[in-house]
């Protein structure tokens, strides 16, 4: 990689308050230009954008940019997803760029249909703008746009893209009534649709979210399933007790203490930390040591004998069914998981698939019980707390349930199954 400046002023005098920036690129690579150069891209506003007319340019073409970029989010544009991960150990959004940066004279400028929403340049490529690097990256330092090269600095490494000046929070705190996207716009591509064509719509809008490592989930669940009364304090899934967030797995060796429970049991499709669904915070949540244990892999369904340490949960030797007051909320968790993760794409994620029997076997990348999840979803409706809890997620990971903010399509998909 070389350089990369700002462009000057009169060439795009949008950008100042453009909702979409290029915050970061890496062009003359330090092993193989064809495969390791990246362009990345920054949601500036509280709500998402989708790509659809979107495209970037250097002076040698085009590349249309697709996908949505949610809202406070970064989204890396890459030539190869292999390489791209080899360097930095995420995956891109997007790849396949087909820019070829030159070395010298060279630009990337972002476009919205013929309007030119920013622009950089490096070695002279545009007027007045000559920062120089050699296999490193040139980031933006400020996050406010000045359209000036004081925004811009060159790299230590090739780069850190996914991360920043910018921040990820919208604000809200994730409240009822503090919701930090326009849903209308976050669902437009979904509006209208139903059955399998709502099922893929939603696939599209859920995905490029961004990943979080497993130690971080430890932070978000201390956000996203923190106590009402008490901040010091999360809410265990299946035994609805508030502890302590420090009395948690690695810092006590207790069973009373709580850790990270998958949901939708990752051997069942994810057994990999590098896979999305393994850190995907929408299907993890603080629960028991012991509960969990004894949950284990197990698929849901109705029955079994209560468990002593958690009343109102049952199980037996291949199901679990968990207590009333969140029998909801794991159904919702379970469909978007199903939505969210169809294979196909960079998550690393083959299609999960939700069954109508159990036991669905240890290693299949299913679950069940589909009909029960779907009577539990409708005898316990999305509350206050999930919806709490869908808004901090969204601050934290950058996609939604949709199926707390759109109850209603939960049978449009799987009501047909289900003689419902």
């Amino acid at each position: 990689m070389k350089t990369f400046a700002l462009l000057g002023l009169a060439l795009f005098s949008a950008a100042s308050s453009a909702n979409l920036l290029i915050t970061e690129v890496l062009y003359d690579a330090p092993t193989n230009d064809n495969t390791e150069e990246f362009v990345e891209l920054y949601n500036t506003s509280c709500s998402s954008i989708n790509l659809q007319g979107y495209s970037l340019q250097d002076n040698g073409g085009s590349f249309a940019l697709s996908g949505t970029v949610p809202a406070r989010s970064y989204f890396l544009v890459a030539k190869n997803t292999s390489a791209f991960q080899s360097l930095f150990g995420v995956s891109p959004q997007q790849s396949g760029m087909t820019l070829a940066f030159g070395n010298s004279g060279d630009y990337v400028r972002l476009k919205n249909g013929s309007t030119e929403v920013d622009a950089v340049g490096w070695e002279g490529g545009l007027s007045g703008w000559n920062l120089n690097a050699v296999d490193k990256s040139i980031s933006r330092t400020s996050s406010t746009d000045s359209n000036s090269p004081a925004d811009w600095s060159v790299s230590a490494s090739t780069g850190n893209p996914g991360s920043g000046v910018f921040s990820t929070d919208c604000g809200g705190g994730g409240e009822p009534g503090g919701d930090p996207v326009n849903e209308a716009e976050y669902y437009a591509a979904a509006a209208g649709k139903s059955g399998s064509q709502l099922k893929s719509a939603l696939n599209g809008i859920l995905r490029g979210h961004l990943r979080l490592s497993y130690a971080e989930v430890w932070t978000a669940l201390e956000y996203t399933d923190e106590d009402p009364a008490n901040s010091n304090n999360v809410i265990l899934l299946y035994t609805g007790r508030s502890q302590a967030k420090s009395f948690r797995a690695g810092a006590s060796n207790s069973q009373d203490a709580w850790n990270r429970e998958h949901v939708w049991a990752k051997s069942h499709g994810f057994p990999n930390e590098s896979q999305y669904a393994y850190t995907d915070i929408h299907h993890l949540r603080p629960a028991d040591v012991s509960v969990n244990s004894t949950r284990g892999n197990k698929d849901f369904d109705v029955g079994g004998t209560e468990i002593g340490e958690a009343p109102g949960n049952k199980t037996d030797s291949d199901s679990f069914e968990p207590r009333n007051a969140v029998k909801g909320d794991v159904a919702r968790m379970m469909f978007y998981m199903d939505v969210r993760y169809e294979g196909g794409d960079d998550s690393g994620v083959t299609d999960l698939v939700l069954r109508n029997y159990a036991p669905t076997g240890s290693s299949a990348p299913e679950m069940g019980k589909l009909c029960v999840l779907l009577q539990w979803h409708l005898q316990d409706p999305v509350d206050a707390t999930e919806t709490r809890r869908n808004n901090r997620i969204y601050e934290r990971q950058q996609n939604r349930n949709p199926f707390i903010d759109n109850p209603q399509w939960a049978q449009s998909i799987y009501g047909a199954a289900c003689g419902l």
